[in-house]
């Protein structure tokens, strides 16, 4: 199970995202140093004129440390143009919807079939790896998806990509949705999926649960719309919770910072993974369990992603929280004297919490009167 990183690709989809090649080249860098297994590069299209240059570069800097993938429609073109790159995967795509095949292609369920048939053939020729990417495939109907699957199977593809493409699955159809064509073809299954009611994460993990091979994120989860999976939240996940230690979590937490200032994005001070906030406390009850077990209040470790505990005392916090934080730094107060600390603390709502390091100072002055 493996994690397919789509920033240079579905990223660049996001208003007003742009990278230079050497931020891509620098991205692709860290990407490979985190441990991710696959990296999108970006679309094959005589438009798309630094992919040749973007491959060049990471060959010569990282070799194969990581397979890399282009995403190509189904046009002969186009899987021309990409067979004459140095590259491991092409990620053909196609929509298996009515809806999509007449809006974007202007045909038919059988003659779509025949296209996926052409095309994987002559991808085939060029590439060991060939995906397909079914566009729109949680609306798509049941026994039309079995078909173009079992078309692709025939015609030599190695992986099908279910792509969320309007972010209307949730984990349970998701789930069952990967579980019936990994059953039904025998082909690695893919997931792709979009955020718009912010179950892309989720989504992709239920994906990986009901036996994905791999799924698609980006960094920060950048694309089009309300994005797509975030990359450190499924990575983080897969290392602290499903036992991948192979992940460089502190840098990935670098790449997000870096990424967020190249793209002009903000990260939230309380963004999962990354936020400066996510290990900060202030409120009592919280940061009694935090002064005596982290882990009762932490789901993982600050510096396990690079990050840093910090706690505060203000408004919140509670009388035994300030004296075990006290005593810790070697300050005993009466019982009298901690209620003062706690009623001035309190009483600083404008000001805001103290941190930590503040406090016996700031305990001893009110304590003294």
């Amino acid at each position: 199970m493996t994690i397919i990183d789509s920033t240079l690709r579905e990223g660049l989809q996001a208003v007003g995202v742009s990278f230079s090649l050497a931020d891509k080249v620098a991205m692709v860098g860290e990407l490979v140093a985190i441990g991710i297994e696959e990296i999108e590069l970006g679309i094959a299209s005589p438009r798309e004129t630094e992919v040749a240059a973007l491959v060049e570069a990471i060959r010569l800097t990282h070799g194969r440390k990581a397979r890399l993938a282009l995403w190509s429609r189904c046009r002969a073109e186009d899987i021309a143009l990409a067979a004459n790159l140095d590259l491991d995967v092409l990620s053909l795509s196609i929509p298996v919807t009515d809806r999509l095949l007449k809006s974007k292609l202007g045909c038919c369920r059988s003659a779509a079939l025949a296209l996926i048939d052409r095309s994987v053939h002559q991808a085939r020729d060029s590439f060991a790896s060939v995906s397909l990417g079914l566009e729109d495939a949680t609306r798509a109907e049941p026994e039309f998806l079995d078909a173009v699957v079992a078309c692709a199977a025939q015609a030599g593809a190695s992986r099908v990509r279910l792509a969320d493409t309007v972010g209307l699955g949730s984990p349970g159809t998701v789930g069952r949705l990967v579980s019936r064509v990994r059953e039904r073809s025998g082909l690695a299954v893919g997931f792709h999926g979009h955020n718009d009611f912010g179950m892309a994460t989720a989504n992709a993990v239920a994906a990986l649960e009901a036996g994905a091979s791999w799924i698609d994120a980006t960094v920060l989860g950048l694309g089009e719309r309300a994005g797509n999976a975030r990359l450190e939240e499924v990575v983080a996940y897969r290392a602290l919770r499903q036992g991948m230690g192979k992940y460089d979590l502190v840098r990935l937490r670098a790449l997000c910072h870096q990424v967020a200032r190249v793209a002009g994005r903000q990260v939230a001070r309380q963004q999962p993974v990354i936020g400066e906030d996510i290990f900060a406390c202030e409120t009592g009850l919280h940061l009694l369990g935090l002064l005596d077990d982290p882990a009762s209040y932490e789901p993982f470790a600050p510096d396990s992603v690079g990050g840093e505990r910090r706690l505060y005392f203000g408004a919140k916090s509670g009388l035994k929280a300030v004296e075990c934080s006290l005593r810790a730094a070697g300050v005993i107060l009466p019982k009298s004297g901690l209620e003062k600390v706690v009623s001035s603390l309190r009483a600083q709502t404008e000001a805001g919490p103290l941190a930590a390091a503040d406090l016996p100072d700031f305990a001893l002055r009110v304590a003294a009167g």
